[in-house]
């Protein structure tokens, strides 16, 4: 948007040339338009040039320079009135927080209540960060409902519908408030006024969240779909070799995509034959940190000979974690690289293994959690239990 200069050369007298303006507000257009960036082109009378600094005797490069000049005047001007905005809207956001969150009272609950502990790893440091959040957020909620902390209690269901709009999942609800009943208790004994902590949301409150939460278009972010035996079958050939050999990997050993890239440090995994001659693959954990680290092997028993096969190519080293991209597009839209551990508990149900078993080939602590979130409800199959 601003001025330019245009050559004309066909014209025979001086200047050859002309200076257009070139707007993008919808305001300038002379009929409506339905595009996101409409655009209107006319040119300035030669009346008008003087006053802007054109001359018919400049040659069309000085023109060019007065055009540039011009721009950059009008760059500044809705810079200055774009930062006047900011700092009137920072005023009023600040104005309006301190009525409810004082900022002496913050930063003394922020000493008390959210340590700043030095991270020894990276998963403290997001744990940490994951808090801070959380606070940031119920700070906003507290300005939004506008109301002091001794009368939350009575004005639940507000809270509750806040999270409603902002389609919050129920966990991360539970942790903002959480942060507002310590804010209230801390408000309120400075104070001197009567506490009543916001109760977590039951019931019918926690199913409605649940269903906003899961019907959401910002909840993006979904399990990935089990990727089958048939369907690696059909993407053989259309993605390379490597990258074919690591989700073959996943799909008959249901590991996490950390362990199979792990699967190249001599370090994390061993191969172990059994004076029975089964082979069992051997795999650390590196996400289990709370038990010691002889006790985060998780054990594998190759019982096939698609799972010999894989041990090979783990010996050989030639596998590579895909693309996402590569694996929406060659396997599955809704796959990621987590779909071989995502399909392996209902592999192996349908080669007959219990589920206690698949359990711990996963390397899970519980089978409630192989059940609830790896076995395929829509996938039924009467099969027999087979002892291992």
């Amino acid at each position: 948007m601003g001025y330019y200069v245009r050559k004309l050369e066909n014209k025979k007298s001086v200047p050859k040339w002309k200076v257009q303006y070139i707007s993008c507000k919808k305001s300038d257009q002379k009929v409506e338009s339905k595009s996101k960036l409409p655009r209107r082109t006319w040119d300035i009378s030669k009346d008008r040039w003087r006053g802007l600094g054109f001359y018919k005797t400049m040659t069309i490069i000085e023109a060019k320079e007065i055009a540039k000049s011009l721009n950059a005047k009008q760059r500044l001007k809705r810079q200055e009135e774009s930062y006047q905005k900011f700092q009137e809207q920072m005023s009023k956001e600040r104005l309006e927080k301190e009525a409810f969150l004082p900022a002496s009272f913050i930063a003394e609950f922020e000493e008390r209540f959210i340590r700043k502990r030095k991270c020894r790893n990276k998963k403290d440091f997001r744990k940490i960060s994951k808090s801070h959040v959380a606070w940031r957020t119920a700070q906003r909620l507290i300005k939004d409902i506008g109301l002091p902390p001794n009368e939350w209690f009575e004005h639940t269901y507000e809270v509750y519908d806040w999270f409603y709009r902002e389609e919050c999942s129920v966990a991360y609800a539970v942790s903002i408030l959480k942060f507002m009943n310590i804010w209230c208790y801390f408000f309120c004994k400075k104070m001197g006024r009567p506490f009543l902590q916001v109760p977590y949301p039951r019931g019918h409150e926690r199913r409605r969240l649940i269903d906003k939460y899961h019907t959401s278009h910002r909840n993006k972010k979904k399990a990935s779909k089990p990727i089958t035996p048939e369907m690696l079958i059909k993407a053989k050939g259309k993605i390379n070799q490597e990258n074919f050999n690591w989700l073959f990997i996943s799909v008959w050993f249901g590991l996490r995509p950390k362990e199979v890239d792990s699967l190249k440090n001599e370090e994390l995994f061993k191969i172990e034959k059994l004076s029975t001659g089964k082979i069992v693959l051997w795999v650390y954990q590196t996400k289990i940190i709370s038990l010691p680290p002889s006790e985060r092997w998780k054990l594998i028993p190759a019982l096939f000979d698609e799972q010999e096969f894989a041990l090979r190519t783990i010996e050989s080293g030639v596998f590579k974690r895909p693309l996402v991209k590569t694996i929406k597009k060659h396997v599955g839209p809704e796959v990621s690289t987590y779909g071989g551990r995502k399909g392996f508990t209902d592999l192996m149900l349908e080669k007959g293994f219990s589920l206690e078993a698949i359990s711990q080939w996963m390397g899970h602590t519980t089978i409630n959690r192989t059940w609830r979130h790896y076995k395929n409800r829509t996938n039924i199959k009467f099969t027999l239990v087979r002892n291992v």
